[in-house]
């Protein structure tokens, strides 16, 4: 149970640390900074701009610009960027054009947030076509992603993650959760009624929901609206108050827990590096300053947007203005007054203003009356993909504290539009992180923290690498290979080895468990230095969607480290042809392609990074196969782009006797490819049934 719990986390992803080789110039002064976007009139970003054609003014006081900072949404060199600025160092890219290719695509943070606490159920399935198209269509391979709802109905799956399946049945367990009335009634009392009502006093709306409740009820027989005698009216006002009451009351709490997770999902982002990006999908909500804390809690949403880096971009999607009116399930009581105008307006303007004010004060964008969620999910993420950082020298305590309103505006270029987020990191956003008392804890608890962290913890670096084969009809056996840097390992001369605590688990999303423990000795051998310490542990699992854990533990240090990988292992049935992970390795020398002549071991490589004077070894196994007429095809991406393609090749069926469990296995030079990160993906299909199957993997060429 305590391994469930340390387990329950909400996202990972690993943390960049500067490179050693990175130029930077040294500034010994105290900066506060903030991000901002430059457009064109065409909603082009603005390149090439200068510290001094910025004009920064707090409270209408100008700053100078000390320090200015272009970065690329996505890119390794992101985070050091960031800590530049805040730090007061300005921050170069490597010179080594290889370096550069490769640290330019650590890939974008992507937060999709659905409110389905304030989603019609057209509503949630719009959102889910979105999303679903958004996956299949327009991810990176080192994207990061995360979708998370507010009734948190997705559960154990609410993770970054870069796995598609997982993406995928997260968005699949989306539905309709708005909460409906326990006593409803044919009346029609919407949320921005019963605050019209209970909150801003509304008697003219009130009196024309009374003689539609009497009505509704028959409250004296012929009256063109209703019996006005005092009991029925007694008994019309207790029940349309009852039902206010009701409605408000839902109204409040729905409205502070979803603003409440969606902070609570941006504090859980602080430790990943970079700009995050996060989207409110939803119908909008009312908040009453009046009547609850929501407003309070509306303003620790954007402050801790600022110190997190999370910009919000909140989409209405009730869609087109005119679309959001139209309702033929509506039979509302016929008024000929204007007791009840305004309502229409009202009901669709209402519910935005939190929408606009998260928006805004993050430097995101609210996206009303668009009738294509999709589009406008990509608009945003192209328009935020470059920003500047800008950092000046505070002057009085109130800029220190980020209490005095900023404004920004480019020199002599009235055309030019800048969005910026109006909280902006102050000095003591800064040092707070930094000064917390740091809590004792026992090597077991420290371990198990490390376990159950939302990020990678990397003191002690390692890499994971995680695969599965087909050990009978039902059961598959789940490889973990794990890997640490000989050279990042404190090895005590006088000492005969190093002892390392290893901890893991799959967890299923059903919470289903299997667990692992290990104690890894390593003895010095200066002539393996420039090998890695790599050890596998295998598990024998049902077929599911798992998701891999692993803590590592330096017992004379205490360092510690951290990685978690998805995977889905699929059914054992026989109908469906089936390939288990692929695995790779690394063989060195400058060699031309060559199909190997019969199955070969090969030492899985962990990192899956590879020189490019090395060949690529890979191997999987297909299963279920009904035919020996079983062909490969394997191609190389490079993103979404396909840069390698490799002939159809058949299976080569003579090497086993099982014809439910058939190897293959191959190589490919990677001197034609430049630097940077790819995919790997194989096809297997069998003739002439035409059965598929498919496989992927990702690995870089150094």
């Amino acid at each position: 149970m305590i391994v469930a719990a340390a387990l329950l986390v909400r996202g990972q992803i690993p943390t960049q640390s500067p490179k050693p080789g990175d130029d930077v110039v040294r500034v010994n002064t105290e900066l506060v900074q903030t991000d901002v976007m430059v457009f064109d009139r065409r909603g082009n970003f603005v390149d090439g701009l200068r510290p001094e054609q910025f004009i920064v003014t707090l409270n209408g006081v100008k700053r100078s610009v000390q320090l200015l900072n272009r970065v690329t949404t996505g890119s390794r060199s992101e985070a050091a960027q960031l800590s530049a600025s805040r730090s007061g160092t300005t921050a170069t890219t490597p010179k080594d054009p290889n370096r550069a290719a490769i640290d330019s695509s650590r890939g974008r943070v992507l937060y999709f947030f659905v409110d389905d606490l304030h989603l019609s159920a057209e509503g949630v399935e719009r959102c889910r076509k979105a999303l679903l198209n958004f996956v299949d269509t327009r991810i990176n391979p080192d994207d990061q992603v995360a979708i998370v709802s507010a009734s948190g109905q997705i559960g154990f799956l609410q993770q970054l993650t870069d796995n598609p399946v997982v993406m995928h049945t997260a968005i699949n367990r989306l539905s309709y959760k708005k909460n409906p009335e326990t006593t409803a009634g044919k009346t029609r009392i919407t949320e921005y009624m019963a605050s019209q009502v209970q909150d801003a006093n509304n008697k003219e709306l009130f009196a024309y929901l009374m003689d539609s409740v009497k009505v509704e009820f028959g409250m004296g027989v012929g009256a063109l609206r209703g019996s006005h005698s005092n009991d029925s009216a007694g008994q019309a006002r207790r029940l349309l108050k009852s039902r206010i009451g009701q409605i408000t009351f839902q109204t409040r709490a729905d409205a502070l827990n979803t603003l409440h997770v969606l902070q609570t999902l941006m504090e859980s982002s602080a430790a990943i590096p970079g700009r995050k990006l996060v989207f409110l999908l939803s119908d909008g909500f009312v908040v009453d300053p009046r009547g609850s804390s929501a407003l309070d809690l509306l303003r620790k949403v954007t402050s801790v947007a600022a110190r997190t880096g999370a910009v919000i971009y909140t989409m209405d999607t009730r869609g087109l203005f005119a679309e959001s009116n139209v309702d033929a399930s509506n039979n509302d009581f016929v008024d000929m007054t204007s007791r009840h105008a305004g309502l229409s307006l009202g009901e669709t303007m209402e519910p935005r203003e939190p929408l606009s004010i998260m928006a805004a004060e993050t430097g995101g964008r609210a996206i009303f009356n668009s009738s294509s969620i999709d589009k406008s999910i990509l608009q945003a993420v192209d328009e935020t993909s470059e920003y500047y950082v800008l950092a000046w020298r505070p002057d009085r305590e109130s800029e220190r504290k980020g209490s005095a309103r900023v404004e920004i505006a480019v020199e002599g270029r009235p055309d030019l539009r800048v969005r910026l987020r109006r909280t902006y990191l102050t000095v003591t956003d800064d040092q707070s992180t930094k000064s917390k008392p740091q809590t004792v804890k026992t090597p077991e608890a420290e371990l198990l923290s490390t376990l159950g962290s939302s990020y990678a913890q990397r003191n002690l670096p390692r890499s994971l690498s995680i695969g599965y084969t087909k050990a009978s009809a039902s059961e598959f056996n789940l490889q973990a290979s794990m890997q640490i840097d000989r050279d990042a390992i404190r090895l005590d001369p006088g000492k005969e080895k190093t002892e390392i605590d290893v901890i893991g688990a799959a967890i299923d999303d059903r919470g289903l468990i299997y667990s692992f423990k290990q104690v890894l000795n390593v003895v010095p051998q200066p002539e393996l230095k420039e090998t890695p310490v790599i050890w596998t542990q295998k598990l024998s699992v049902r077929p599911g969607l798992y998701q891999v854990r692993v803590a590592v533990r330096e017992r004379a240090s205490g360092r510690t480290g951290s990685a978690m990988q998805w995977i889905e292992i699929p059914t054992g049935t026989s109908e469906k042809l089936v390939l288990s992970s692929l695995f790779l390795g690394e063989r060195r020398g400058d060699l031309p392609s060559v199909t190997l002549q019969g199955p070969k071991s090969i030492r899985v490589d962990v990192d899956h990074r590879f020189a490019r004077s090395s060949v690529l070894r890979f191997q999987t196994y297909v299963y279920n196969a009904a035919s020996p007429e079983i062909w490969i095809d394997a191609q190389i991406f490079q993103g979404r782009q396909s840069v390698m393609t490799i002939s159809s090749q058949k299976l080569p069926t003579g090497t086993t006797r099982d014809q439910a469990s058939l190897p293959y296995w191959s190589e490919i030079s990677l001197a034609q490819l430049p630097p940077g990160s790819y995919t790997l993906q194989l096809v297997a299909t069998e003739r002439p049934s035409q059965r598929t199957a498919q496989q992927r993997t990702n690995f870089i060429v150094e």
